[in-house]
This record gives C-alpha cells, structure tokens and sequence, in this order.
C-alpha cells in the first residue's frame, strides 16, 4: 500500500473518531474514487468502531460484523482485505475487561469471546474508541482480563 493510501486512510479514521463526517468522506473520495451513496454506506458502516453507545458488554460481534462489512468495501480499493480478530477466555470465567487506563475495566463480554477486526495492520474495536496498530493492540499488559 502506497504512503498516499495510508495518509488518506489515517486521516479518514482520525475524522471519524472527532465526528467529521465530512472530513471523512473527502479521505474516503480520495482512497476510494466510490460514488458519495458508496462512500455513505463504508462511512455508516465505519462509525460503529467509534460510537460509544456501542461499548456494551455482548455487543462486540455486532459491531465487528458492521464494521467488517464496510472496512471490506474500503478494501477492495486499498488492496487490504479485514479480518476477524477473536479473543477466547483461556480459562473458565465467562466474563472479559477492557481497561481502558489504569485501574478503569470496562466489562466487553459475559460469554468468555470478545470479537474486533484487523484491517491493514490496524485494529478496530468499540472498546478502543479509534484504530490502532496491531503491535500496540496485542502489547498492552492488561488489554483483556478475565474477570471474577
């Protein structure tokens, strides 16, 4: 993927985590060439990663599926192709974490599974409220805990 795709798609992203839908369709015009009712329908798809009504526990394979959907579309020009990230409790608690910063866990999941998207060596989750590199995503000590 060429710097120019990456510089477009890191500014559309950054648009829609602040709610600059227009901001973000102009990046997306740009990576994409796509009519503005297709840059509408990957846009709609793409805010479900950054709306925090979607940060409820059980809600994760909602989203992800959304999301995919749209992040697949914005693939099929970009030369990247998402994919399902899904993460298994590996002991028996049922119920996952999200900490957000130190000492603040949000519950994401009351069935052992938390499901997010990887597209372009990014991730994309409700939790996070934006995309972040996979690297950063799968380092953080405590992204995931199992909860008692």
């Amino acid at each position: 993927m060429c710097s120019s795709y990456h510089a477009a798609a890191t500014n559309m992203f950054a648009a829609l985590a602040r709610g600059d839908m227009a901001a973000a369709m102009y990046y997306l015009s740009a990576l994409t060439g796509a009519s503005v009712s297709q840059q509408q329908a990957i846009i709609n798809g793409l805010t479900h990663f950054f709306d925090e009504g979607n940060q409820v526990a059980g809600q994760c394979g909602d989203v992800a599926r959304g999301g995919f959907q749209a992040l697949h579309r914005l693939g099929e020009s970009m030369g990247s192709r998402p994919y399902f990230l899904k993460i298994i409790s590996t002991e028996k608690r049922l119920i996952l974490g999200f900490e957000l910063r130190t000492g603040v866990v949000k519950q994401l999941a009351d069935n052992g599974v938390h499901i997010a998207v990887k597209f372009a060596g990014r991730v994309f989750d409700a939790y996070t409220g934006r995309e972040i590199a996979f690297k950063e995503y799968a380092s953080f000590p405590s992204l995931f805990r199992e909860l008692e």
